[in-house]
């Protein structure tokens, strides 16, 4: 599977290589054309509740998933490079995920500027990059409502212009008892390791 799943990553990367990459005589984004894995780390922190909106409009507890893994990630929606890369990643890991396990894992895709991403605009962005699945969702709210979460994630969030952010580029998965046990620090977490954690999580004994 590590090799199917790593050349699909390729192939995406490649992709939008060629979307994202500039006139011919200019050198940019060399770097998108080589896979780099994000670095991953082990943790067992208690994350706090919280309740944002998701595409459709409707509120989303982290509190009322407990039970099933979750995948967390930070993106928005203007973002020219990484976050794109990210939202692949994370897509080819749902898409090979046999139907059992993708049923019982959510994704919590939580958005870094809230003044654009709007719900309207996070559900044609899921439609846009075909990951508007059920078990997915996108989140926004107002900046008094994700500060504390982007800090209780350890992102940093910094607003250059309309449009342009700079953050953290993290995505977290976290047990059925809400604990952040992996967090992968860069643009294209290894699809084949998350998968290897959370089918970890999964074979854990409920609390």
């Amino acid at each position: 599977m590590k090799t199917i799943l790593c050349r699909t990553l390729t192939a995406a990367v490649l992709a939008l290589a060629v979307l994202l990459a500039p006139a011919p005589e200019a050198p940019a984004h060399k770097s998108v054309l080589k896979v780099e894995f994000a670095e991953r780390r082990e943790l067992n922190i208690l994350i706090d509740d919280f309740t944002l909106t998701d595409q459709d409009g409707k509120r989303v507890a982290f509190g009322k998933l407990r039970g099933k893994p979750v995948v967390v990630n930070f993106m928005y929606t203007s973002c020219p490079d990484v976050c794109p890369l990210l939202t692949a990643s994370l897509k080819i890991l749902r898409d090979h995920m046999k139907p059992a396990e993708a049923r019982d894992i959510r994704f919590l895709s939580i958005t870094t500027d809230p003044e654009v991403d709007t719900p309207e605009v996070l559900k044609a962005y899921s439609q846009r990059h075909k990951a508007d699945a059920p078990n997915w969702s996108w989140l926004t709210g107002n900046d008094r409502e994700l500060r504390p979460v982007w800090q209780g994630f350890g992102v940093s969030v910094e607003r250059i212009a309309k449009g342009l952010i700079e953050h953290t580029t993290l995505t977290v998965v976290a047990d059925a008892q809400g604990y952040m046990r992996f967090a992968y620090f860069g643009s294209a977490p290894d699809p084949d390791m998350l998968l290897k954690d959370l089918r970890a999580l999964a074979q854990e004994p409920a609390a």
